[in-house]
């Protein structure tokens, strides 16, 4: 008897631990759920004069606005963009859903000046914090000029925050953005935003503010700063090739360019072919002290014609950059080779082409001209040698 009233304890103590046991489970199973039910929400800020860019780790599948005062539109696949309909609008909720199962949930208040305009999510936990904010760039635009955004790649997307403002993708031009005022400095302008997407997922967001005359008009995010037109003949390998080639061929023109700063930069030779147009640029330093070169600009620009005379300038931008040297210094006492390839082009009697290039962080510039009958008498490529 004894026996057996030991083992009966002994599965009175087991059902006892089973049932604890599941106790335990069911009290950490309700936990998680009640966990789950609370998910904290993150804090935004929209208006309606500019959009907000999320950009998550994964493709966006679902999204629900709480109030129709919102506007949400997919930009790529893990992008959205988020913008309010009218100003003031009451606190709302915004969800959204990817596809690798992960819920987010947004509580959306106004602000009229809202401290960012694109988020990363990628870490995003409870609140956003500085190092999720995707920074911005401040650009300036005019009724009466235009600004071009140079991108590293193709252009997927284009937001303007507000109607004063107008953008569009460059005639043939897959990476540069037109953008301009359409009110002048006496109209009614609202500082808004203009946000650019790239193919490959990049997200470029720009705070925009008026000026009669922009202090920069060319914003470039791309190191090169090379233009990428549509059904080009050559390609980039083509071109580097080419480059070395036209340099190895030597100086045919003598008497363009600028000599200054105990430096020479000047035009050295123009060659083209099919669809293309090479030139060969020269810089010569003959200081000790080394020229970081900041950027080279080519445009064309009106003959002057007395002091009354408006000129308009047409910035020209490259295909292709090929710098002899890989880190864009002209070394003391040395020299550089500078191969710039655009899409082929002619320019009137009328009409002059600028080169000019620029020190970082210096005041050593240069800038000087070369007539229409300097690309009329172009060398023409042939069969690399």
């Amino acid at each position: 008897m004894d026996n057996i009233h030991d083992i009966s304890c002994g599965k009175t103590d087991l059902r006892l631990s089973l049932f604890s046991l599941c106790v335990v489970i069911f009290s950490l199973f309700m936990s998680g759920a009640n966990a789950q039910n609370n998910i904290r929400p993150i804090r935004i800020q929209l208006n309606d004069t500019k959009y907000l860019f999320l950009k998550f780790p994964a493709e966006v599948n679902y999204a629900d606005m709480g109030s129709r005062n919102l506007m949400a539109e997919k930009s790529l696949d893990r992008i959205i963009k988020l913008k309010a309909e009218k100003p003031n609008f009451d606190k709302t909720n915004l969800s959204v859903v990817t596809t690798d199962g992960k819920y987010y949930s947004f509580i959306v208040e106004y602000n009229s000046n809202p401290s960012y305009i694109a988020v990363d999510m990628e870490n995003v936990k409870d609140s956003i914090t500085s190092t999720d904010i995707i920074p911005s760039t401040g650009i300036e635009v005019s009724n009466i000029h235009t600004t071009h955004i140079i991108l590293p790649t193709k252009v997927s997307d284009i937001a303007i925050g507000h109607k004063e403002v107008i953008s569009e993708k460059a005639q043939t031009i897959d990476n540069i953005v037109r953008v301009k005022s359409v009110v002048d400095e006496n109209g009614k302008f609202y500082e808004t935003s203009i946000t650019v997407v790239t193919v490959d997922g990049k997200i470029y967001p720009m705070n925009v503010g008026y000026a009669k005359n922009p202090k920069e008009m060319s914003i470039s995010f791309s190191k090169g700063g090379n233009a990428l037109f549509e059904d080009m003949s050559v390609d980039n390998e083509n071109m580097r090739k080419i480059s070395e080639w036209i340099i190895r061929k030597g100086q045919y023109i003598y008497d363009l360019g600028k000599e200054d700063y105990k430096m020479i930069f000047q035009l050295y030779s123009v060659f083209t072919d099919q669809d293309v147009i090479a030139f060969h640029l020269h810089a010569k330093n003959r200081s000790k002290i080394d020229y970081p070169i900041d950027f080279l600009k080519a445009y064309i620009s009106d003959k002057q014609q007395g002091k009354k005379y408006l000129t308009q300038d047409e910035e020209l931008y490259p295909i292709y950059s090929y710098y002899s040297g890989d880190d864009r210094v002209v070394h003391g006492k040395n020299d550089m080779d500078i191969v710039l390839f655009y899409k082929k082009f002619t320019i009137s009697n009328k009409k002059i082409l600028y080169f000019e290039m620029y020190e970082e962080n210096g005041g050593r510039n240069f800038k000087f001209t070369a007539p229409s009958k300097t690309i009329i008498n172009a060398e023409v490529m042939k069969e690399l040698d």
